[in-house]
């Protein structure tokens, strides 16, 4: 297991925070996320209608992680910080580019990727930590290069995250999916990979 330095954004200081950020999704990433994430996301959930709810709300790490990550072309993400688990990311490399432009080459497939429960504005007023998802792109960009993807992602977005990959992320929008749910559906391409790696 390897492990780099992402940094995070405190919301109430606004400083910057050093974490940790590992190649693999390790058994006590997943016991992280069942004491401290899934009871936050029952507890914010309870008596809450469906439509709000965070749409991955239903999400079980431990059973995804557990299935996914034994088969071959899978990776996986954990972003720790203050010895909290603040981010999960599960990554298929077998999948190929739809874009016209990429079209049929090999890219990095971001199966599932999330932020805990107390970073999101949806959830709290305050996040605790800003930046999470930035990092994680920033790994699956990464190991879209060290796969020799030039960088090339591809990922179906919830809804409520479309404008974080269109927005921040400068992934090209390729409309949505009626054989993935009708989520919508964005691939980043080489230039992109290197505009994502450069910015400020």
């Amino acid at each position: 297991m390897n492990t780099s330095v992402g940094y995070l954004k405190r919301d109430d200081t606004r400083e910057m925070v050093e974490a940790s950020l590992l190649d693999e999704v390790s058994d006590s990433h997943l016991s992280m996320w069942e004491a401290s994430w899934s009871p936050a996301m029952q507890s914010f959930c309870a008596g809450r209608p469906l439509a709000d709810r965070p749409q991955d709300h239903h999400w079980d790490w431990r059973r995804k992680a557990e299935g996914l990550l034994p088969l071959l072309g899978y990776h996986s993400f954990a972003l720790l910080c203050q010895n909290e688990l603040q981010g999960l990311m599960l990554i298929n490399d077998l999948k190929s580019a739809r874009l016209a432009s990429q079209f049929g080459k090999p890219l990095a497939y971001v199966e599932f990727l999330a932020t805990a429960p107390w970073n999101r504005p949806e959830m709290h007023q305050r996040p605790r930590y800003r930046g999470v998802g930035t990092v994680m792109v920033g790994a699956v960009v990464e190991l879209s290069f060290e796969l020799g993807y030039s960088g090339r992602v591809g990922l179906h977005a919830l809804p409520a995250a479309e404008h974080f990959y269109r927005d921040t992320c400068k992934m090209t929008e390729l409309g949505k999916d009626a054989a993935h749910q009708n989520l919508m559906y964005f691939e980043m391409t080489e230039n992109q990979a290197e505009a994502f790696r450069q910015r400020p």
